[in-house]
């Protein structure tokens, strides 16, 4: 359980769209959430499950029809518009197509926001500059938005999204309309923003690749509901549902590898008769010789046709697709010897 304080809590919220005739859309239905301060807090889902509405239920640009939305401890659903207006100062937000004005230069539109801040000219001035020295554009300063690549666009972006120093920043698919290198790139940056500014991030995706970057805490949304929630870690390592396992699995490949298997097993080495299961190995266990240690215990031919392991929130974490030949017995007594040493073993073909 995280003890830490909640910089963002969701209590019970809900929120219904009519679309002028008898039908409704529930586009979030009874979400409770806490995300800590410091947090990169990942939510997750695919297209309609609710993750878009749901990031501008945070900072009521939706007001939910039933629950509470709390920013440092205050009710903002309680509050008059004034006061809103104050709170949402506090709030930036970052969105897929950029929103910038293409008739203001890169300076201008980062300095758009502190009109009615009370600073000096000097003093935005300064920060125009401090802001551009972060997202690394002081060369661009004097450029139009048509004359910027996408990834310096959201760059810009995200430069405005900080100009008065908010305590959280909203990130609605913020990389869905970049190449996968930019998409790295912005995603360090906003690393570092997490790490210099202290500054939240909650960061709307449909990738679990971008979650599994950068997030330390993740959310999973489907048909307007959190379906699942945890630590990074905990997610990738045992996640309970399965629209949880089919995320993960798009994000290490591995359902190409069980296409291939339904396919052309022959492609893969897999005979006819062998037993194939995919093993999920977790920290230590992903240090054991196991392949090797099974072949020689049960008389095995232990053959790998997928394997993979990575860091995830600085820990180690495999998947394994294994093929095992020899007598059926004996590949039962490997798999249970799998499944006592904490290491999640399920059969995907057999014969």
């Amino acid at each position: 359980m995280d003890d830490r304080p909640s910089q963002i809590e969701l209590k019970n919220v809900s929120k219904t769209f009519s679309l002028g005739t008898r039908e409704n859309v529930h586009a979030v239905r009874d979400v409770s959430l806490r995300i800590s301060r410091g947090d990169i807090f990942g939510i997750i889902g695919f297209s309609g499950a609710g993750k878009s509405t749901l990031v501008r239920l945070i900072n009521l640009l939706e007001r939910p029809d039933t629950g509470q939305v709390l920013l440092e401890g205050h009710d903002l659903t309680a509050l008059p518009e004034k006061e809103l207006r104050g709170q949402r100062r506090g709030i930036g937000m970052i969105f897929q197509q950029f929103n910038l004005m293409a008739s203001r230069t890169v300076q201008e539109n980062i300095a758009y926001p502190l009109f009615g801040s009370g600073l000096s000219s000097r003093e935005k001035k300064e920060k125009v500059n401090n802001l551009l020295g972060l997202v690394g554009l002081h060369e661009k300063a004097a450029a139009y938005p048509t004359q910027l690549s996408g990834g310096q666009k959201q760059r810009v972006a995200i430069a405005r999204a900080l100009a008065c120093s908010p305590g959280v920043l909203l990130c609605d698919e913020a990389t869905s309309a970049l190449d996968p290198q930019t998409t790295g790139d912005i995603l360090r940056l906003l690393r570092d923003v997490n790490a210099k500014l202290g500054v939240t991030i909650v960061l709307i995706t449909h990738e679990m690749a971008v979650v599994k970057e950068i997030c330390s805490h993740v959310a999973v949304m489907e048909d307007g509901r959190v379906v699942e929630e945890g630590s990074l870690y905990d997610i990738f390592s045992q996640p309970r549902e399965a629209i949880t396992r089919r995320f993960i699995d798009v994000a290490s490949n591995i359902r190409k590898t069980e296409d291939m298997l339904r396919e052309n097993p022959e492609n893969l080495g897999v005979k006819p008769g062998d037993v194939v299961a995919r093993v999920d190995f977790k920290q230590s266990s992903t240090r054991q010789a196991v392949v090797s240690y099974l072949s020689r215990t049960y008389s095995l031919d232990v053959n790998i046709v997928f394997g993979n392991v990575e860091m995830v929130a600085g820990l180690p974490l495999g998947t394994l697709v294994v093929s095992f030949s020899g007598a059926e017995a004996d590949v039962k007594r490997a798999i249970d010897w799998l499944a006592g040493h904490d290491i999640r073993v399920e059969v995907i073909a057999h014969g």
